[in-house]
């Protein structure tokens, strides 16, 4: 997950605009997150009774050669040179390319829910790559107000790719009318990418983000929510790293109080519940049920913690590193 720099205020200040001391870097090395990209698939069209899709291609090396393709209500198809909507049905035989979640059937062939499918794909024509951007580099930033707009973006997705984007390239929303900009483009967004012959990115078209936010933490347990540092420090406990439940969720928008025999319950602004806590119990209830803690809910000179990975989780906060 994330590392955040927090030894000393000079270091905090240099993080800020984007310029981390070569000392501080060296003490909290960051550690990569195990993310699971998007996977891409490829392959002609067979359409089952079921609604689902039977993708085959002739490399027998690739191992979703052959895949069976779920396709939830939502899972965009688009047209691979314009990015629009395709305004038809695939048709059997055509050649279509798709990216699906990590999780698949140990079935033959294996099965898995589209994120993305395209179509209209034209011979030797070099279709656009779908990905999910893990971390945003720090840039300088100048000290002016207001701050000048970002000339560019230099990201690293999910699956390790670096990419940048510059402010030539066209930035445009899936399916809205909501401007985007290289602001835009944070840790947990969803793009496609569409490059030139000299691989240099000409087009991202940039879908809904899903999550509230991004945080992180380092293994000493300092956290930055959507890379502001959170003022209350974590604890480690038995090499897990614990975040203070008010300090982070406050930190992201959200209502947080302590209720007797609920413990720690935190909130939408509209009062709607985000989930409670009570300390010592290793599940945190939900709206949609109970969820399973990687180490129980501590309570320690007033404050209440979890487990990192299982807070970023129940408030929708991307893990970054």
């Amino acid at each position: 997950m994330k590392k955040f720099s927090r030894l000393l205020s000079l270091t905090l200040c240099a993080l800020l605009l984007g310029v981390a001391p070569a000392m501080a870097a060296e003490a909290l090395e960051p550690e990569m997150p195990a993310y699971l990209p998007p996977v891409q698939v490829w392959g002609r069209v067979t359409r089952l009774e079921n609604g689902s899709l039977h993708l085959e291609n002739s490399n027998e090396n690739d191992p979703y050669h052959d895949i069976i393709l779920h396709l939830p209500e939502n899972t965009p198809c688009l047209d691979a040179v314009t990015g629009l909507p395709l305004d038809r049905e695939l048709r059997d035989g055509e050649t279509i390319y798709a990216w699906v979640g990590p999780a698949m059937t140990m079935s033959l062939p294996p099965q898995a829910a589209a994120e993305l499918i395209l179509a209209n794909i034209p011979a030797d024509f070099g279709v656009p790559q779908y990905y999910q951007i893990a971390r945003v580099e720090p840039r300088a930033v100048i000290a002016i107000y207001p701050t000048p707009p970002m000339t560019h973006a230099d990201l690293v997705t999910t699956g390790g790719e670096a990419l940048t984007v510059t402010k030539d390239a066209v930035l445009f929303p899936y399916r809205t009318r909501q401007m985007v900009t290289l602001e835009s483009l944070r840790p947990g967004s969803r793009i496609l990418v569409w490059t030139d012959d000299e691989g240099a990115v000409t087009k991202v078209m940039v879908f809904a983000y899903e999550y509230r936010g991004y945080a992180g933490w380092t293994a000493e347990g300092r956290a930055a929510v959507n890379d502001a540092p959170v003022a209350v420090p974590g604890k480690v406990v038995d090499g897990e790293v614990l975040l203070p439940i008010r300090a982070v969720a406050e930190a992201a928008g959200y209502q947080v109080e302590w209720v007797a025999g609920q413990g720690a319950v935190v909130r939408e602004s509209s009062g709607e519940l985000v989930f409670s806590v009570l300390p010592g119990l290793d599940t945190a209830r939900t709206a949609g049920g109970e969820e399973w803690l990687i180490a129980p809910c501590l309570f320690e000179a007033g404050v209440t913690y979890l487990p990192a990975e299982n807070l970023l989780s129940l408030l929708n906060l991307f893990p970054t590193y």
